[in-house]
């Protein structure tokens, strides 16, 4: 009985033995490969294009479409980040007041979005940008000094909005910073009796028209979506819409600052992202319009006139141009286009 119980022991020794010896010969045939794809992670970790955040500051000056170009920003800088890993962008909301005081405290961001009466005073803290598909007459607004140092990524245009109704046949207007309607109208040789008042804001002068104070309103992509948006509901009827071509300057625009090669790489990828075909058939769903010649969003008849008349050769006004100079520009074509 001992001798069985040795003989049983033995081969059981043996058993685990030749377990023992056949899985150290086999497990570097198994756990090497894990081992490897580690490693190859851990390598591709290291060669990311860029790790880190990069701070965008975003500042409008004129009224959007139906919703916050902000958060148009927003959602293609998250997409980014899923197909750039490692790589994050914060985006600053600011205004202009914002923007001067963090400038003259020296503070700076890797890249800006901007629009019309921003662009003075960071023009030589930018860097030379280079950008195809983009239509080459909304490209002049960007340039200094023969440099394209800023890109425009979204396209709005102005509008005149009119009642049947006979009133005192007012124009209402809603005027904020640098930006200048009053050039459009004379593009397209129109003469208005404009409100005395011209220092209502947007929102008042459109909410005047809806009241009847106006005969009609001198508007953005804005006013036109409004409008639009309650006709849809049966709450205006008789009104026409002309949109005004030949100028703009409801142009936003982006910018890179000097930083180092590595930033300045990913930051012109980002670039391209918001400038791609595929970004900018987005611009649909915030009411604005595309920078590109080859993106046709829209079918409702109000914002195809629109994009029609906007996708005609353009003068812009250069996004760099000094305040004052802007300013001498409102009033100058003011007279020019009153009755």
């Amino acid at each position: 009985m001992n001798k069985l119980k040795k003989g049983i022991d033995y081969f059981v020794k043996f058993g685990i033995s030749v377990l023992i010896v056949a899985f150290l010969l086999v497990s570097p045939f198994t756990i090497m490969p894990s081992l490897l794809k580690s490693q190859s992670n851990v390598n591709r970790a290291e060669t990311f294009e860029y790790q880190g955040i990069l701070e965008l500051w975003h500042i409008e000056t004129f009224e959007g479409g139906s919703a916050s170009r902000g958060n148009f920003l927003e959602k293609q800088a998250i997409k980014f980040e899923r197909e750039h890993r490692g790589t994050y962008i914060v985006i600053e909301n600011m205004s202009l007041e914002q923007l001067q005081l963090n400038l003259k405290n020296g503070k700076t961001p890797d890249m800006i979005s901007f629009g019309i009466g921003v662009g003075e005073g960071i023009a030589d803290k930018l860097i030379s940008l280079k950008c195809s598909n983009i239509r080459s007459d909304l490209l002049e607004g960007g340039k200094f000094c023969g440099k394209q140092l800023a890109v425009p990524y979204i396209l709005g245009g102005y509008a005149i909005v009119q009642t049947s109704a006979q009133n005192s046949g007012v124009c209402g207007v809603g005027i904020k910073g640098a930006i200048n309607p009053f050039k459009a109208v004379e593009k397209n040789g129109k003469k208005l009796k404009l409100f005395d008042d011209i220092d209502v804001d947007t929102y008042t002068a459109y909410d005047r028209f809806l009241k009847g104070q106006f005969n009609s309103l001198l508007g953005t992509q804005r006013d036109v979506y409004r409008i639009y948006n309650r006709q849809q509901k049966g709450l205006l009827n008789d009104v026409s819409i002309s949109a005004l071509g030949g100028y703009t300057d409801l142009v936003q625009y982006f910018s890179i600052f000097k930083t180092n090669s590595q930033i300045e790489n990913i930051c012109n990828k980002f670039l391209t992202t918001l400038t791609s075909f595929d970004v900018q058939t987005k611009l649909a769903d915030i009411n604005m319009f595309s920078v590109r010649g080859d993106v046709t969003l829209y079918r409702s008849e109000i914002f195809c006139e629109m994009e029609k008349v906007l996708g005609k050769n353009l003068e812009v006004n250069n996004v760099f141009k000094n305040q004052d100079v802007l300013q001498d520009e409102i009033k100058k074509f003011m007279a020019k286009i009153g009755e």
